[in-house]
């Protein structure tokens, strides 16, 4: 049982961790363990990621592995951090990358996804404390990956959805600021159709993603919001109007 008498499995290993990274930590080696949940509707499990801390904005932490992979982790998750020196006989992570003259090119998956009104789904993220997004759910390759298996996956851990994703019918090359790390990102959107479906069961399990919503395309038109790409609108009425393309559009920033 934790100290504020609350019990369940995250709050046991809470109870019994020490959380020591701070963002004054960011350039350094750490060791993070969190809790993730590896399914929908399943209990979280603890899980370790070990790399070099490249930002800490906004309750989350931005860790990249000697591999090159960007890890992400919401902080309000975190159960046990620490710094740890090099290790003794593998090489290091990468130093200078995610920096405004070196941004962490990264490859993503999107998922355009309509249902039976033709309106779109799309997620709203913190890209920094003063700056909301919002764009289609998907995320990073992980290793050995490819994009469509990365966009199926995409869907189901941030919306607990599951459904018949393809063809690939855009795709932009962006640079952002995500966490405060400057991200070089080459993205493919996926078409995906469901008949209808309601946001209020999405988990949202991505650090960062704090809403998700069905958007009209007057509604885009119309929105004051961010809203990536910027000619989102456009491209979905063209979309809409003639089908898939017969080769991906490049949508832009």
């Amino acid at each position: 049982m934790s100290s504020d008498g609350a019990t369940g499995p995250g709050r046991r290993l809470r109870a019994r961790a020490v959380h020591r990274v701070t963002p004054d930590a960011v350039g350094q080696r750490v060791s993070i363990r969190h809790l993730v949940v590896t399914g929908h509707g399943t209990l979280p499990q603890a899980t370790d990621v070990v790399g070099r801390l490249l930002g800490y904005e906004d309750g989350v932490l931005a860790l990249i592995d000697r591999r090159g992979q960007l890890a992400l982790v919401d902080e309000a998750a975190i159960v046990a951090s620490r710094v740890i020196p090099p290790h003794p006989r593998l090489p290091p992570e990468p130093a200078d990358v995610g920096t405004t003259e070196h941004p962490l090119a990264r490859d993503a998956a999107r998922v355009l996804l309509l249902d039976a009104a033709d309106r779109v789904l799309l997620v709203a993220h913190r890209a920094s404390p003063t700056r909301t997004v919002w764009t289609a759910p998907g995320g990073g390759l992980r290793p050995d990956e490819d994009h469509l298996t990365a966009a199926r996956r995409e869907l189901t851990e941030e919306l607990g959805l599951v459904a018949e994703v393809g063809p690939q019918v855009w795709h932009r090359d962006v640079t952002f600021t995500y966490a405060g790390v400057h991200l070089a990102q080459r993205e493919r959107w996926f078409l995906a159709r469901v008949e209808a479906w309601d946001p209020v069961t999405a988990p949202l399990d991505d650090p960062g993603l704090i809403d998700v919503r069905w958007w009209t395309h007057a509604e885009l038109e119309a929105t004051d919001a961010v809203v990536a790409p910027r000619t989102l609108a456009d491209h979905l009425l063209t979309l809409l109007r003639d089908g898939a393309p017969s080769a991906p559009v490049d949508v832009g920033r």
